[in-house]
């Protein structure tokens, strides 16, 4: 259970958001998500092959591809579960407990079908068929940033482009990242550059037209664990950013209210009615 000094400016923050035109609310497993926010953006590269102090770059000329085992530097909850470690795929998924190498990773599902190729739990900041083997391409950058207590992984896929048999020559990379947030479990997505362009053989995969955007758990197909954000649909737009949260137990939800009123007592004692009207 998150304790109230952390938990306050969280709630806080989510009651100052109005809701957005895709606003989204997770049925089963315990999230919540929004698009409510100001665009925000770290990055992790100062040019081609370029990483910043603090930063590594990984999958760069890669196709399908997942890293080894990645810490994050900090514990982290997901679906009830606990990771110190992530995978990173070269298809814009970060999953736990294993990598999807496997090359049906490259075909985004809706969130809540039946995979017959992965089982691990996943965090998929724009799930496509992206490629760094192409000209104009770069690679995947992570980083964990912050002191102990408010500590953040950040992972910035710069510059991927989607996969064309055909031909490159009309597409152009892309450009989006995914935070993890210690403490708050919160999980942020940002789009910095969305335009794919098209070919004669794939269509224009901007702005998420191909892609799925969300979280999902182990058996989510049986469990209904998941958060679905997007599914080929054109709503990552660029300079946003998308907001998944977790959904307070009703204990933890009771004992913030709690604080609110304390919080707002102790003020009402230092500064008495009579201070506020000006009299003696």
């Amino acid at each position: 259970m998150n304790s109230i000094p952390r938990a306050l400016p969280l709630l806080a923050a989510l009651l100052m958001l109005t809701p957005g035109a895709h606003a989204a609310t997770a049925s089963h497993g315990g999230y919540t998500a929004t698009d409510a926010i100001a665009f925000q953006w770290t990055e992790l590269a100062a040019g081609y092959n370029a990483p910043i102090a603090g930063a590594t770059r990984i999958l760069g000329n890669n196709d399908d591809s997942a890293s080894a085992a990645i810490d994050l530097g900090f514990n982290f909850t997901f679906f009830g579960q606990t990771y110190s470690q992530a995978y990173i795929s070269s298809n814009g998924l970060l999953t736990f407990g294993g990598g999807t190498t496997n090359n049906n990773n490259a075909n985004n599902y809706a969130l809540g079908d039946y995979m017959n190729f992965s089982t691990q739990p996943m965090i998929a900041a724009a799930w496509d068929d992206w490629t760094t083997t192409y000209s104009g391409t770069d690679g995947v950058y992570y980083a964990t940033q912050g002191n102990a207590g408010s500590k953040s992984f950040v992972v910035e896929w710069r510059n991927t482009k989607k996969y064309d048999t055909a031909s490159n020559s009309n597409s152009s990379p892309v450009t989006f990242e995914a935070v993890l947030y210690e403490g708050s479990n919160a999980i942020l997505f940002s789009y910095l550059d969305m335009e794919t362009g098209g070919s004669s053989v794939n269509p224009d995969a901007s702005r998420g037209a191909t892609a799925t955007t969300g979280i999902r758990d182990v058996n989510a197909y049986a469990n209904g664990n998941y958060l679905q954000w997007s599914h080929d649909q054109m709503v990552l737009l660029d300079h946003t950013s998308v907001l998944i949260t977790p959904v307070p137990e009703a204990d933890t939800y009771a004992l913030m209210l709690l604080g609110i009123g304390l919080v707002g007592l102790a003020t009402r004692r230092r500064h008495p009615r009579n201070a506020n009207l000006g009299l003696t």
